[in-house]
């Protein structure tokens, strides 16, 4: 549970013992600070004198602005920024602070523009008077060499001011990398001259879905369109080199291509009619690699993009491509048996044919001096080339599978870094998310280097990156809320090391960064802000024990019967327990009675919260979470499925053998499922419930059938009951059967919270 403190509070309790003093410990977190307190700081004002050679002017620049919010006023000396600092590491910097000089020393113009950034963001919140600059010495450089962030502007169109201030964002947070997604089946954003109907036709939908999909098919006729001119491309690539930061361009193909499908049907197996979609799946229809002309397309569209792009690296999707129109196509079928491909048992011949597009987009970029990246999908073909890159983005798998292959990766798992994702597990004061559950500090505990990875296969990985992929995301508002202050976490995960990091630490440290944010206008999420609340059986009490960890200058009032906390509600002061079942409600309040936002969760303890349970199939690996300890832990899972309550499980059934920890009378069993169509969650088709009065021997007691859902149903948590005749029982065995799978996206059976009664 997240309890939201005010930020008000926040800020006065970690800014104003310190204003007016700069802090060097900035996010992310400098690899060495030395403060030097016997020697007198430097002063620092906005006509502070600022010396670098011709090299350095554009960095020049950029700290002047970022000096610009100080007052006017006289400084203790100028500061010097210069290239030269010896280090294998080519974005390391130093900075030197002395009473009468700072000095700003990088192994390249980049060290020198992140060690700007650091002093930018070392500055307090409040600047109406000069800044004193504690004397010492910062070392730093980053962990990763590739610090990635990805903004899809195809479901939604962000225009070229806007793709700024997105990159503007990036640089305050050292992220190197721009992974720019300009095609899709909603619209192709990028002007490709040797086909105009790209733009033309492929660049405008006739409207958006409304709402999730699966929930209905309403289109709400607003027409979407936009597209970046190759002048434009040449602006925006620009801008963010100046800001060092390479952009990488994505082209998605074979499949999601229904735009240029809809531009060009001949491309396709049928040859169409094809539209531009307004829904976010649903498609069958993909590039047609079994005709010479498409296969020609691709090379030319690839060559037109790595013309505009300086990046060595161009990302050709291969994501997601349904093989039903090739198994079809005499085409596909004809191309099969030309290049004598074969079925395996891993994969079907379809598989391998996109194996053999890979490889052409890849030899197509090699003559161009460049490699090319594909989402982990490609690891699907048995001979893709030694030098495509793997971005992991089905959990770390592909990292793994990827990096033991040789190949090197990049570190993108939905379920930590897809800021698509629900950031808070309370979805009623939440805008509409594609779902999921990334909140701030599950990125922040992301580990680029995965359990099991030797040596060599550690060395393959450039970084870690997020993803943003916009169906839900209709504005740049919107987009800032998704990203902020998710993106902080992300910068301490890709420039820090493990040993430096600290989520407490961290999260003091936001404070002075939320200050840049608003400075620059940007709109936040204010989750970072909420205290945290961990809940855990207590076995010798019999009784679930509740540990909050309450924001500086907040109090933390609760309520157990469900209704609103109030100024003169239950204050918490120390871990409470409680031993009977109660919807707890709680509350921060400010120093001054203002309350922030409120949470509920409802808590059961029966026999099993106490008891031992253990899983007779292992959950499916992303959405194990606390495993069979999750199924018993008091704490009734809500609508959200990744919100680390419920545990998943693919294919197998759920099969709990709960040991209690002393003999208890029962009639009832109680169970919840929870249902997302088309996102991933299935119904459970059968339950089943066994009883045990030596732990040993178990007799069926109950069974419940249920019917098939369809997608009509609606979306959220299930409850099921199981009712028998009373028994007094050592151990329950629950026997949870999944529905049948349908369409080609996996279902995944989410069970939470068995109670008996």
């Amino acid at each position: 549970m997240k309890l939201q403190a005010l930020i008000a509070a926040a800020l006065l309790s970690a800014v104003s013992a310190s204003a007016g003093v700069a802090d060097y410990n900035v996010i992310p977190r400098p690899q060495s600070v030395e403060e030097n307190s016997s020697v007198s700081p430097f002063v620092l004002s906005r006509d502070v004198k600022i010396s670098a050679p011709k090299s350095l002017r554009r960095e020049s620049e950029f700290l002047k602005d970022y000096l610009s919010a100080l007052p006017a006023g006289k400084s203790s000396g100028r500061i010097e920024l210069k290239t030269g600092l010896k280090s294998d590491n080519p974005e390391a910097y130093r900075i030197t602070v002395g009473p009468k000089n700072i000095v700003v020393e990088g192994a390249s113009a980049a060290g020198v523009f992140y060690g700007i950034q650091t002093l930018r963001k070392s500055l307090p919140a409040d600047l109406s008077d000069a800044v004193e600059m504690p004397a010492g010495v910062i070392e730093d450089a980053p962990r990763f060499a590739y610090r990635g962030a990805h903004l899809d502007v195809v479901r939604h169109f962000f225009d070229a001011d806007e793709v700024k201030t997105f990159i503007d964002m990036l640089a305050l947070h050292n992220i190197n990398k721009f992974h720019w997604h300009l095609t899709d089946d909603q619209g192709w954003r990028i002007e490709i001259k040797k086909y105009p109907r790209l733009t033309e036709v492929g660049s405008k939908r006739a409207g958006t879905l409304i709402g999730r999909y699966g929930a209905g098919t309403e289109i709400d006729s607003i027409p979407v369109e936009g597209y970046f001119t190759q002048d434009a491309v040449r602006d925006i690539i620009g801008y963010a080199a100046e800001r060092h930061i390479e952009i990488i361009p994505e082209i998605d193909l074979p499949s999601h291509m229904m735009a240029a499908l809809a531009s060009y049907p001949e491309l396709g197996c049928t040859g169409g009619p094809y539209e531009v979609l307004c829904t976010w799946a649903g498609y069958k229809d993909v590039l047609c690699p079994g005709k010479d002309h498409t296969m020609e397309f691709i090379g030319d569209v690839l060559t037109e993009v790595m013309a505009l792009f300086p990046s060595k690296l161009i990302h050709i999707g291969g994501d997601e491509c349904p093989k039903d129109r090739w198994k079809e196509c005499p085409d596909c079928q004809a191309r099969i048996k030309e290049l004598g491909i074969v079925a395996t048992d891993d994969a079907s011949a379809e598989t391998q044919l996109q194996g053999y597009v890979t490889r052409y987009a890849a030899e197509v970029a090699r003559k161009a001096g460049k490699s090319v990246i594909g989402w982990d999908e490609i690891l699907e073909c048995d001979d893709i080339p030694a030098d495509a890159v793997v971005m992991s983005w089905r959990g770390i798998d592909g990292a793994v599978k990827g990096t033991a292959r040789g190949h090197r990766v990049i570190q993108t798992p939905n379920d930590y870094l897809y800021f698509d994702y629900y950031q808070s597990d309370n979805l009623d004061n939440e805008p509409l998310a594609i779902g999921g559950y990334v909140p701030v500090d599950r990125v922040y505990a992301f580990e680029p280097f995965s359990d099991g990875m030797s040596d060599g296969q550690k060395a393959l990985v450039m970084g870690p990156q997020a993803n943003l992929w916009t169906e839900y995301v209709p504005t740049f508002s919107h987009l800032q809320y998704m990203e902020l202050p998710r993106m902080a976490a992300l910068a301490e995960v890709q420039w820090s090391l493990p040993e430096r990091k600290d989520y407490h630490d961290f999260k003091c440290r936001m404070p002075r960064l939320i200050a840049n944010y608003e400075r620059a206008g940007y709109n936040y999420a204010r989750h970072i802000e909420d205290t945290d609340v961990a809940y855990r059986p207590d076995r010798k009490a019999r009784a679930l024990e509740v540990k909050a960890s309450v924001y500086p200058g907040s109090t933390l009032r609760y309520t157990l019967d469900g209704t609103r906390p109030s100024g003169s509600s239950a204050a918490y002061t120390s871990p409470l327990l409680l031993d009977s079942d109660c919807v707890i409600t709680a509350a921060s309040f400010d120093g001054e009675g203002r309350m922030g936002s409120v949470v509920s969760d409802t808590l059961v303890v029966t026999a099993p919260t106490f008891g031992t349970c253990k899983l007779a199939y292992e959950p499916y690996s992303p959405f194990a979470f606390g495993g069979a300890d999750a199924l018993v832990d008091g704490l009734v899972g809500n609508d959200n499925f990744r919100s680390g309550r419920w545990v998943g499980f693919l294919g197998d059934p759920c099969d709990a053998t709960i040991e209690f920890a002393k003999e208890a009378e029962v009639s009832e069993v109680s169970f919840k499922t929870c249902l997302v169509w088309p996102e991933g969650a299935l119904e459970m088709r059968k339950a089943e419930v066994y009883g045990s009065k030596d732990g040993v021997d178990f007799e069926l007691l109950a069974t419940l059938d249920n019917p098939e859902q369809d997608p009509a149903q609606g979306n959220g948590a299930y409850s099921h009951v199981l009712r028998f005749d009373p028994v007094t029982l050592k151990a329950l065995r629950v026997v949870i059967t999944p529905c049948e799978p349908s369409g080609i996206w996996k279902r995944i059976l989410f069970v939470d919270e068995i109670s008996a009664r």
